[in-house]
Protein backbone atom coordinates (compact mmCIF):
# COMPACT_ATOMS: atom_id res chain seq x y z
CA UNK A 1 0.00 0.00 0.00
CA UNK A 2 1.15 3.66 -1.38
CA UNK A 3 3.01 5.35 1.98
CA UNK A 4 0.94 2.73 4.38
CA UNK A 5 -2.09 4.70 3.91
CA UNK A 6 -3.60 3.17 7.32
CA UNK A 7 -0.69 3.87 9.18
CA UNK A 8 0.04 7.72 7.80
CA UNK A 9 -4.20 8.44 8.76
CA UNK A 10 -3.11 7.99 12.20
CA UNK A 11 0.84 9.46 12.68
CA UNK A 12 1.53 11.67 9.17
CA UNK A 13 4.25 9.64 8.17
CA UNK A 14 5.70 5.66 7.59
CA UNK A 15 8.96 5.00 8.61
CA UNK A 16 10.75 2.38 6.17
CA UNK A 17 14.34 0.64 7.42
CA UNK A 18 16.74 0.69 4.62
CA UNK A 19 19.57 -1.52 4.00
CA UNK A 20 20.69 -3.85 6.66
CA UNK A 21 24.12 -2.64 6.03
CA UNK A 22 23.80 0.89 7.16
CA UNK A 23 21.89 2.59 9.63
CA UNK A 24 19.95 4.93 7.73
CA UNK A 25 15.63 5.81 7.99
CA UNK A 26 13.69 6.40 5.68
CA UNK A 27 10.70 7.85 6.25
CA UNK A 28 7.65 9.95 4.53
CA UNK A 29 6.15 12.92 6.58
CA UNK A 30 3.60 15.63 5.79
CA UNK A 31 3.90 19.41 5.38
CA UNK A 32 3.53 20.29 8.63
CA UNK A 33 6.02 18.39 10.08
CA UNK A 34 8.78 19.89 8.24
CA UNK A 35 8.28 23.10 10.54
CA UNK A 36 9.03 20.35 13.35
CA UNK A 37 12.17 19.38 12.17
CA UNK A 38 15.94 20.44 14.00
CA UNK A 39 16.88 23.90 12.54
CA UNK A 40 20.53 23.08 12.83
CA UNK A 41 20.18 19.81 11.08
CA UNK A 42 18.21 21.24 8.12
CA UNK A 43 20.75 24.23 8.19
CA UNK A 44 23.63 22.01 8.45
CA UNK A 45 22.28 19.33 5.38
CA UNK A 46 21.60 22.58 2.78
CA UNK A 47 25.40 23.79 3.79
CA UNK A 48 26.42 20.64 3.00
CA UNK A 49 24.23 19.46 0.48
CA UNK A 50 26.35 17.24 -2.86
CA UNK A 51 24.33 20.00 -4.96
CA UNK A 52 23.93 23.13 -3.64
CA UNK A 53 20.02 24.33 -3.50
CA UNK A 54 19.26 27.31 -1.41
CA UNK A 55 15.34 27.08 -2.35
CA UNK A 56 14.98 24.00 -0.32
CA UNK A 57 17.25 25.91 2.51
CA UNK A 58 14.58 25.70 5.81
CA UNK A 59 13.59 29.88 5.77
CA UNK A 60 12.94 29.32 1.76
CA UNK A 61 10.74 26.14 1.85
CA UNK A 62 8.90 27.35 5.20
CA UNK A 63 7.94 30.44 3.79
CA UNK A 64 6.33 28.85 0.90
CA UNK A 65 4.54 26.23 2.94
CA UNK A 66 2.93 29.51 5.18
CA UNK A 67 2.12 31.33 1.95
CA UNK A 68 2.29 29.80 -1.63
CA UNK A 69 2.11 26.03 -1.05
CA UNK A 70 -0.42 25.93 2.11
CA UNK A 71 -2.71 24.48 -0.09
CA UNK A 72 -1.00 22.23 -1.92
CA UNK A 73 -0.54 19.05 0.40
CA UNK A 74 3.06 18.80 -0.22
CA UNK A 75 5.16 16.18 1.43
CA UNK A 76 8.85 15.41 2.04
CA UNK A 77 10.89 12.04 1.74
CA UNK A 78 13.38 12.20 4.88
CA UNK A 79 16.65 9.96 5.41
CA UNK A 80 18.08 10.04 8.80
CA UNK A 81 20.84 8.47 10.83
CA UNK A 82 19.77 6.18 13.57
CA UNK A 83 21.15 8.91 15.68
CA UNK A 84 18.50 11.09 13.96
CA UNK A 85 20.63 13.39 12.11
CA UNK A 86 19.21 14.64 8.71
CA UNK A 87 21.16 13.55 5.61
CA UNK A 88 18.47 13.86 3.38
CA UNK A 89 15.32 15.96 2.66
CA UNK A 90 13.40 15.46 -0.58
CA UNK A 91 10.05 17.39 -1.20
CA UNK A 92 7.60 16.62 -3.55
CA UNK A 93 3.89 16.63 -4.47
CA UNK A 94 1.57 13.68 -5.52
CA UNK A 95 0.10 13.80 -9.17
CA UNK A 96 -3.58 13.30 -8.63
CA UNK A 97 -3.99 10.39 -11.22
CA UNK A 98 -2.30 6.96 -11.87
CA UNK A 99 0.29 6.49 -12.34
CA UNK A 100 1.32 8.43 -9.34
CA UNK A 101 4.19 10.34 -9.82
CA UNK A 102 6.06 12.31 -7.40
CA UNK A 103 6.95 15.53 -8.30
CA UNK A 104 9.76 17.25 -7.07
CA UNK A 105 8.23 20.43 -5.16
CA UNK A 106 8.86 23.84 -6.84
CA UNK A 107 6.60 26.79 -6.59
CA UNK A 108 7.22 29.53 -9.77
CA UNK A 109 10.23 31.49 -8.01
CA UNK A 110 11.84 27.94 -6.99
CA UNK A 111 14.31 27.80 -9.13
CA UNK A 112 16.38 24.73 -8.74
CA UNK A 113 14.85 20.97 -7.85
CA UNK A 114 18.01 18.94 -6.58
CA UNK A 115 17.10 16.89 -3.41
CA UNK A 116 19.45 18.09 -0.41
CA UNK A 117 21.61 14.86 -0.15
CA UNK A 118 24.24 15.46 2.45
CA UNK A 119 27.75 14.87 0.28
CA UNK A 120 29.04 12.73 3.28
CA UNK A 121 26.52 10.04 2.99
CA UNK A 122 25.73 10.66 -0.69
CA UNK A 123 25.91 7.16 -1.91
CA UNK A 124 24.00 5.51 0.98
CA UNK A 125 21.00 8.51 1.23
CA UNK A 126 20.65 7.44 -2.88
CA UNK A 127 21.05 3.62 -2.51
CA UNK A 128 18.08 3.87 0.43
CA UNK A 129 15.64 6.02 -1.90
CA UNK A 130 15.83 3.40 -4.92
CA UNK A 131 15.72 0.51 -2.43
CA UNK A 132 12.32 2.19 -1.14
CA UNK A 133 10.75 3.15 -5.23
CA UNK A 134 11.59 -0.66 -6.14
CA UNK A 135 10.02 -1.63 -2.65
CA UNK A 136 6.85 0.34 -3.48
CA UNK A 137 6.84 2.11 0.01
CA UNK A 138 7.38 5.59 -2.05
CA UNK A 139 6.09 6.10 -5.45
CA UNK A 140 8.10 4.46 -8.26
CA UNK A 141 8.62 7.28 -10.81
CA UNK A 142 9.54 10.67 -9.47
CA UNK A 143 9.85 14.03 -11.62
CA UNK A 144 12.56 16.59 -10.71
CA UNK A 145 12.12 19.49 -12.30
CA UNK A 146 15.10 22.16 -13.11
CA UNK A 147 18.08 19.46 -12.55
CA UNK A 148 21.36 20.43 -13.76
CA UNK A 149 21.91 17.41 -15.93
CA UNK A 150 25.76 17.18 -14.80
CA UNK A 151 25.35 17.36 -10.94
CA UNK A 152 26.36 15.02 -8.58
CA UNK A 153 22.77 13.91 -7.78
CA UNK A 154 21.95 13.35 -11.55
CA UNK A 155 25.55 11.24 -12.01
CA UNK A 156 25.11 9.36 -8.66
CA UNK A 157 21.50 8.26 -10.28
CA UNK A 158 23.39 6.88 -13.32
CA UNK A 159 25.34 4.20 -10.44
CA UNK A 160 21.87 2.57 -9.47
CA UNK A 161 19.80 2.94 -12.59
CA UNK A 162 21.03 -0.02 -14.15
CA UNK A 163 20.99 -2.75 -10.70
CA UNK A 164 17.78 -0.82 -9.94
CA UNK A 165 16.26 -1.63 -13.59
CA UNK A 166 15.81 2.00 -13.60
CA UNK A 167 16.02 4.88 -16.45
CA UNK A 168 16.69 8.74 -15.63
CA UNK A 169 14.93 10.02 -18.78
CA UNK A 170 15.23 14.23 -19.41
CA UNK A 171 11.63 15.24 -20.30
CA UNK A 172 13.09 18.65 -21.63
CA UNK A 173 16.29 21.01 -21.24
CA UNK A 174 17.74 24.47 -21.88
CA UNK A 175 20.74 26.57 -21.28
CA UNK A 176 21.58 28.33 -17.96
CA UNK A 177 24.42 30.61 -17.41
CA UNK A 178 27.35 29.97 -14.99
CA UNK A 179 29.88 32.18 -13.59
CA UNK A 180 33.40 31.09 -13.36
CA UNK A 181 36.51 32.58 -12.72
CA UNK A 182 38.88 32.68 -15.86
CA UNK A 183 42.66 32.87 -14.69
CA UNK A 184 43.78 36.88 -15.08
CA UNK A 185 40.61 38.25 -13.50
CA UNK A 186 38.36 40.76 -14.87
CA UNK A 187 40.08 42.53 -17.60
CA UNK A 188 40.82 38.90 -19.16
CA UNK A 189 37.09 38.04 -18.83
CA UNK A 190 35.67 41.31 -19.96
CA UNK A 191 38.06 41.26 -23.32
CA UNK A 192 37.47 37.63 -23.98
CA UNK A 193 34.22 36.99 -22.78
CA UNK A 194 32.26 40.15 -23.53
CA UNK A 195 31.40 40.56 -27.33
CA UNK A 196 33.92 43.81 -28.07
CA UNK A 197 31.29 46.32 -29.30
CA UNK A 198 29.02 45.52 -26.26
CA UNK A 199 31.99 45.74 -23.63
CA UNK A 200 32.73 49.18 -25.15
CA UNK A 201 28.73 50.12 -24.85
CA UNK A 202 28.88 48.99 -21.17
CA UNK A 203 31.57 51.12 -20.68
CA UNK A 204 30.51 54.39 -22.74
CA UNK A 205 26.95 53.76 -20.28
CA UNK A 206 28.93 53.62 -17.11
CA UNK A 207 31.11 56.66 -18.26
CA UNK A 208 27.61 58.37 -19.17
CA UNK A 209 25.63 57.07 -15.54
CA UNK A 210 28.50 58.65 -13.44
CA UNK A 211 28.28 61.72 -15.06
CA UNK A 212 24.94 61.72 -14.04
CA UNK A 213 26.04 61.47 -9.94
CA UNK A 214 27.82 59.42 -7.67
CA UNK A 215 27.87 55.32 -8.66
CA UNK A 216 28.42 52.50 -6.03
CA UNK A 217 27.42 48.72 -6.48
CA UNK A 218 26.22 47.69 -2.86
CA UNK A 219 25.75 44.05 -1.30
CA UNK A 220 23.30 43.98 1.32
CA UNK A 221 24.01 40.72 3.93
CA UNK A 222 22.73 42.22 7.32
CA UNK A 223 19.24 40.98 7.91
CA UNK A 224 18.10 44.79 8.28
CA UNK A 225 19.68 45.93 5.64
CA UNK A 226 18.39 42.98 3.26
CA UNK A 227 15.04 44.03 4.61
CA UNK A 228 15.25 47.28 3.38
CA UNK A 229 16.56 46.25 0.00
CA UNK A 230 13.70 43.48 -0.50
CA UNK A 231 11.15 46.86 0.25
CA UNK A 232 12.96 48.99 -2.30
CA UNK A 233 12.78 45.72 -5.16
CA UNK A 234 9.30 44.97 -4.03
CA UNK A 235 8.59 49.12 -4.87
CA UNK A 236 10.65 49.17 -7.77
CA UNK A 237 9.20 46.64 -9.78
CA UNK A 238 5.50 47.00 -8.98
CA UNK A 239 6.57 50.63 -10.56
CA UNK A 240 7.54 48.80 -13.83
CA UNK A 241 6.07 46.51 -16.39
CA UNK A 242 5.57 43.92 -14.11
CA UNK A 243 3.26 45.73 -12.23
CA UNK A 244 1.12 46.85 -15.33
CA UNK A 245 0.72 43.47 -16.51
CA UNK A 246 0.08 42.50 -12.91
CA UNK A 247 2.68 39.50 -12.55
CA UNK A 248 4.79 41.81 -9.55
CA UNK A 249 5.01 40.38 -6.23
CA UNK A 250 2.78 43.23 -4.71
CA UNK A 251 0.56 42.71 -7.72
CA UNK A 252 -0.41 39.42 -4.85
CA UNK A 253 -0.16 40.05 -1.65
CA UNK A 254 0.13 36.57 -0.83
CA UNK A 255 3.74 36.26 -3.29
CA UNK A 256 4.99 39.64 -1.50
CA UNK A 257 4.48 37.77 1.93
CA UNK A 258 6.55 34.73 0.48
CA UNK A 259 9.16 37.08 -0.66
CA UNK A 260 9.43 38.65 2.55
CA UNK A 261 9.46 35.85 4.72
CA UNK A 262 11.78 33.81 2.99
CA UNK A 263 14.52 36.44 2.74
CA UNK A 264 13.54 37.00 6.65
CA UNK A 265 16.71 35.54 8.89
CA UNK A 266 17.76 33.67 5.67
CA UNK A 267 21.64 34.06 5.80
CA UNK A 268 21.93 32.50 2.46
CA UNK A 269 19.82 35.83 0.91
CA UNK A 270 22.02 38.91 -0.10
CA UNK A 271 21.10 41.96 -2.44
CA UNK A 272 23.08 43.42 -4.99
CA UNK A 273 22.37 47.26 -5.56
CA UNK A 274 23.54 49.69 -7.90
CA UNK A 275 22.93 52.91 -6.22
CA UNK A 276 22.94 56.55 -8.10
CA UNK A 277 23.43 59.14 -5.60
CA UNK A 278 23.01 56.49 -2.79
CA UNK A 279 19.06 55.45 -4.32
CA UNK A 280 18.67 51.94 -5.71
CA UNK A 281 17.85 52.48 -9.28
CA UNK A 282 18.53 48.50 -9.98
CA UNK A 283 18.40 45.29 -7.69
CA UNK A 284 19.53 41.63 -7.74
CA UNK A 285 18.31 39.04 -5.15
CA UNK A 286 20.79 36.26 -4.63
CA UNK A 287 20.41 33.02 -2.78
CA UNK A 288 23.46 31.26 -1.42
CA UNK A 289 24.21 27.88 -0.32
CA UNK A 290 27.28 25.93 0.21
CA UNK A 291 30.14 28.07 -2.54
CA UNK A 292 27.29 28.35 -5.17
CA UNK A 293 25.51 31.57 -5.42
CA UNK A 294 22.14 32.05 -7.60
CA UNK A 295 20.75 35.31 -9.00
CA UNK A 296 16.70 34.57 -8.94
CA UNK A 297 15.45 37.85 -9.28
CA UNK A 298 16.06 41.38 -10.45
CA UNK A 299 14.32 44.43 -10.90
CA UNK A 300 15.10 47.78 -12.09
CA UNK A 301 13.79 51.59 -12.05
CA UNK A 302 12.64 52.57 -15.90
CA UNK A 303 13.07 55.87 -14.99
CA UNK A 304 16.43 55.05 -15.77
CA UNK A 305 16.26 53.04 -18.96
CA UNK A 306 18.40 55.02 -21.17
CA UNK A 307 21.20 54.00 -18.66
CA UNK A 308 20.76 50.54 -18.80
CA UNK A 309 20.79 49.76 -15.13
CA UNK A 310 20.53 45.90 -15.19
CA UNK A 311 23.19 45.37 -17.19
CA UNK A 312 25.35 48.28 -15.22
CA UNK A 313 24.80 46.05 -12.22
CA UNK A 314 25.82 43.16 -13.53
CA UNK A 315 28.98 44.26 -15.20
CA UNK A 316 30.00 45.84 -11.83
CA UNK A 317 28.43 42.05 -9.85
CA UNK A 318 31.27 40.29 -12.36
CA UNK A 319 33.75 42.96 -11.28
CA UNK A 320 32.91 41.90 -7.84
CA UNK A 321 33.07 38.47 -8.40
CA UNK A 322 36.94 39.14 -9.57
CA UNK A 323 37.75 40.91 -6.63
CA UNK A 324 36.44 38.26 -3.93
CA UNK A 325 37.04 34.40 -3.89
CA UNK A 326 33.44 33.73 -2.08
CA UNK A 327 31.30 32.44 -3.82
CA UNK A 328 33.05 29.99 -6.08
CA UNK A 329 30.15 29.98 -8.51
CA UNK A 330 27.38 31.56 -9.46
CA UNK A 331 23.81 30.71 -11.33
CA UNK A 332 21.13 32.83 -13.44
CA UNK A 333 18.45 30.80 -11.99
CA UNK A 334 16.66 31.29 -15.06
CA UNK A 335 13.78 28.75 -15.93
CA UNK A 336 14.11 29.28 -19.98
CA UNK A 337 16.73 29.79 -22.40
CA UNK A 338 17.73 33.51 -22.68
CA UNK A 339 18.85 35.61 -19.88
CA UNK A 340 20.19 39.57 -19.05
CA UNK A 341 23.60 37.76 -18.61
CA UNK A 342 23.66 35.86 -21.32
CA UNK A 343 27.44 36.70 -23.22
CA UNK A 344 28.41 38.86 -19.90
CA UNK A 345 28.69 35.19 -18.38
CA UNK A 346 31.09 32.53 -18.98
CA UNK A 347 29.84 29.23 -19.00
CA UNK A 348 26.46 27.28 -18.94
CA UNK A 349 24.80 24.50 -17.34
CA UNK A 350 22.10 22.17 -19.35
CA UNK A 351 19.34 22.05 -16.71
CA UNK A 352 16.38 20.20 -17.56
CA UNK A 353 13.19 17.94 -16.66
CA UNK A 354 13.89 14.29 -15.65
CA UNK A 355 12.13 11.33 -14.98
CA UNK A 356 13.27 8.36 -12.72
CA UNK A 357 11.37 5.71 -12.73
CA UNK A 358 11.08 1.89 -13.83
CA UNK A 359 12.18 0.59 -17.54
CA UNK A 360 8.53 -0.39 -18.29
CA UNK A 361 5.93 0.69 -20.74
CA UNK A 362 4.27 2.45 -18.49
CA UNK A 363 7.42 4.85 -17.22
CA UNK A 364 7.82 5.37 -20.97
CA UNK A 365 3.88 6.41 -21.45
CA UNK A 366 4.53 9.15 -18.47
CA UNK A 367 7.28 10.66 -20.13
CA UNK A 368 5.28 10.61 -23.69
CA UNK A 369 2.51 12.54 -21.81
CA UNK A 370 4.53 15.23 -20.26
CA UNK A 371 6.42 15.75 -23.40
CA UNK A 372 3.36 15.79 -25.29
CA UNK A 373 1.58 18.25 -22.70
CA UNK A 374 5.16 20.39 -23.57
CA UNK A 375 4.49 19.92 -27.39
CA UNK A 376 0.65 20.92 -27.19
CA UNK A 377 1.14 23.96 -25.12
CA UNK A 378 3.61 25.38 -27.94
CA UNK A 379 1.50 25.08 -30.35
CA UNK A 380 -1.40 26.33 -28.83
CA UNK A 381 1.01 29.06 -28.02
CA UNK A 382 1.78 29.67 -32.02
CA UNK A 383 -2.29 29.62 -32.86
CA UNK A 384 -3.66 31.48 -30.50
CA UNK A 385 -1.40 33.80 -29.15
CA UNK A 386 -0.22 35.06 -25.63
CA UNK A 387 -3.44 34.88 -24.22
CA UNK A 388 -3.91 31.45 -23.50
CA UNK A 389 -0.23 31.38 -22.06
CA UNK A 390 -1.41 34.14 -19.87
CA UNK A 391 -3.88 32.44 -18.52
CA UNK A 392 -2.53 29.27 -18.23
CA UNK A 393 0.28 31.07 -16.21
CA UNK A 394 -2.64 32.81 -13.90
CA UNK A 395 -4.26 29.09 -13.22
CA UNK A 396 -0.27 27.76 -12.47
CA UNK A 397 0.39 31.15 -10.24
CA UNK A 398 -3.25 31.10 -8.39
CA UNK A 399 -4.53 28.11 -8.43
CA UNK A 400 -2.00 24.98 -8.64
CA UNK A 401 -4.25 22.57 -7.51
CA UNK A 402 -6.04 22.79 -11.08
CA UNK A 403 -2.76 23.12 -12.46
CA UNK A 404 -1.89 19.72 -11.19
CA UNK A 405 -4.94 18.07 -12.57
CA UNK A 406 -4.59 19.39 -15.84
CA UNK A 407 -0.77 17.90 -16.28
CA UNK A 408 -1.86 14.90 -14.60
CA UNK A 409 -5.18 14.16 -17.01
CA UNK A 410 -3.11 14.90 -20.04
CA UNK A 411 0.07 12.00 -18.64
CA UNK A 412 -2.77 9.43 -17.92
CA UNK A 413 -4.55 9.86 -21.44
CA UNK A 414 -1.30 9.38 -23.04
CA UNK A 415 -0.59 6.24 -20.90
CA UNK A 416 -4.06 5.00 -21.88
CA UNK A 417 -3.13 5.53 -25.66
CA UNK A 418 -0.41 3.64 -25.25
CA UNK A 419 -2.05 0.55 -23.97
CA UNK A 420 -4.91 0.49 -25.48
Amino acid sequence: MLFGEAERAKTGQVTLQGHAESDLVVEVVRAEALFDLPAADWDDLTAQALDPNPFYARPYLLAGLETLDRDTRLRALLVRTAAGRLVGLFPFRLGRLPPRVAVGAVNIYQMCGHPLIHRQFATQVTAHWFAAMRQGTIPRRWRFPHVDLESGFALLCGDYLQAANYDLTPLSSYPRPRLRRLAGGFEVHANTVLAKGRLKELQRTLRRLREAGEVQLERAERPEAVRQRIEDFLAIEHAGWKGEAGTSFLAHPEHARFLRAAVADNAGVSIDSLLLDGRPIALSINLQAGALMFTPKCAYDEAYRRFSPGLILEYLVIERFYASTHPEEMDAATTVGGHLVQGLWNEQRTIGMVLVGPLSPLTRGVAAGYRLGVSMRQRLRASLGDGLVALARRIRRHNPDLWARVQSFGQMATCLVLYI
